[in-house]
């Protein structure tokens, strides 16, 4: 009886009255149309913690980021912002606080990543300062085609007999001590493939025709009997032979094949060389890597393309019997890497001690050293770049090689490194 009543109770209660429906799909519509609201407040609240979290571990612990899965080539890591009171009060504390914030954040990648393919894929054009599209796709440097552009055949003779002298001195103060020398012009990709520069190039009219810079330094080598490999003049003999470019399209070095052709000869000038002489067999590469795709990699596009001519290499001869590994101690600018790797495929492959001169973010030169193991192609381990330590190699060595590009030839640091370097060994 009583379950009856209670039953009977719940059939007849009222419903709720419709103002309270109303109100209830009202508060739900409400919920939904504000969603987009919270999410985007939401996001804004993880970007703003995760800055705070990054600054806040940047110095001490800086495994601890929050890092984007692809971080942006060529960016230099921000400053320390300065806290003292003179840069509070012009203003400088706070622009470095708020560049070094917006570097932190998470989504800066991917924000200058797609501003990037915008101006790419609309335009045609570069985001990235220093790199330049020419035609058919070919990146440059806007410091080799500025070099190349302003070349008049010109030279000045007092520098130039300068230079010689020292390359003359360093290769004879390398024989004193039981070495072997050998000094590298390498090439410039605005130089040696000029007919595809940028429409906006100053020389862009007249690329082919421009003055060929070397002449006199060749003559200056001859004369002071050096012994030089001519990477400029190897390059162009090599282009109309070679099935794929010596430069790669997103490159601003010479690839695989371009350096161990400069190697190949490098081993053919050392007389009685420690390396013996270099044979190499290539091949295309599936896809372009490394230094074949470092401009490329600095217009940091969301979809780069890097599906383009390049080439692999690998030994072709056999292997020697070699004694020791002999020591090959290298100094000159990021041309050398691939020159390098070809070296790793010599006869008898060397310890190589890489001193690597850099361009820093303020245009200045910065040194670095890098040891590889005998047959390792990589970058190797980077070590301290003192004095000492360059003496230290020095005196190890078996083999010097030296280079410059043909850029800056007997103009950059790395010639008058050596001979002091070499005047200071007992």
């Amino acid at each position: 009886m009583d379950k009856r009543v209670e039953k009977d109770q719940a059939v007849c209660e009222p419903p709720a009255p419709a103002s309270v429906s109303v109100a209830r799909a009202f508060l739900k519509s409400l919920t939904f149309a504000r969603l987009p609201i919270f999410g985007c407040a939401g996001f804004i609240a993880f970007l703003f913690l995760a800055n705070l979290w990054n600054f806040a571990v940047e110095r001490d612990w800086p495994k601890l980021r929050i890092r984007s899965a692809s971080p942006l080539a060529g960016v230099a890591k921000p400053k320390p912002a300065p806290w003292t009171l003179e840069a509070f009060l012009s203003g400088v504390t706070q622009k470095a606080v708020s560049t070094n914030l917006g570097r932190m954040s998470p989504v800066f990648p991917i924000s200058v990543r797609a501003k990037n393919q915008l101006v790419f894929s609309l335009f045609g054009g570069s985001a990235a300062p220093g790199v330049l599209i020419g035609r058919n796709g070919q990146l440059y440097e806007d410091i080799y085609i500025n070099e190349f552009c302003a070349r008049d055949g010109g030279f000045d003779s007092s520098r130039l007999a300068a230079w010689s002298s020292t390359l003359r001195d360093i290769q004879e103060l390398a024989q004193a001590h039981g070495k072997s020398f050998v000094y590298l012009i390498s090439p410039s990709k605005a130089a040696r493939y000029a007919e595809d520069l940028p429409k906006s190039a100053p020389c862009a009219a007249r690329a082919t025709t421009t003055s060929e810079k070397l002449a006199p330094y060749r003559a200056a080598l001859d004369g002071a009997q050096v012994r030089y490999v001519d990477g400029p003049a190897l390059i162009a003999a090599e282009k109309s032979k070679q099935p794929i470019a010596l430069f790669p399209r997103g490159g601003s070095h010479w690839n695989s094949v371009g350096g161990a052709l400069a190697m190949r000869e490098v081993t053919r000038a050392l007389p009685a060389s420690p390396v013996g002489i270099l044979d190499f067999a290539s091949a295309p590469a599936p896809e372009a890597e490394g230094t074949d795709r470092d401009l490329l990699d600095l217009l940091n596009l969301l979809w780069p393309d890097a599906n383009y001519p390049t080439a692999t290499i690998g030994r072709a001869g056999e292997k020697g019997d070699c004694a020791r590994p002999p020591h090959l101690l290298a100094l000159g600018g990021s041309f050398l890497h691939q020159v390098l790797a070809a070296a790793t495929l010599a006869p008898c492959p060397p310890q190589i001690d890489y001193w690597f001169y850099m361009r820093t973010e303020d245009n200045g030169i910065e040194l670095g050293h890098y040891r590889r193991a005998p047959g390792d192609a990589s970058n190797g381990e980077r070590l301290k770049a003192t004095s000492e330590e360059l003496d230290e190699n020095l005196a190890g060595s078996d083999i010097i090689l030296l280079e410059e590009n043909e850029a800056g030839v007997a103009t950059t640091k790395q010639v008058g490194h050596l001979v002091e370097a070499l005047r200071r060994l007992p």
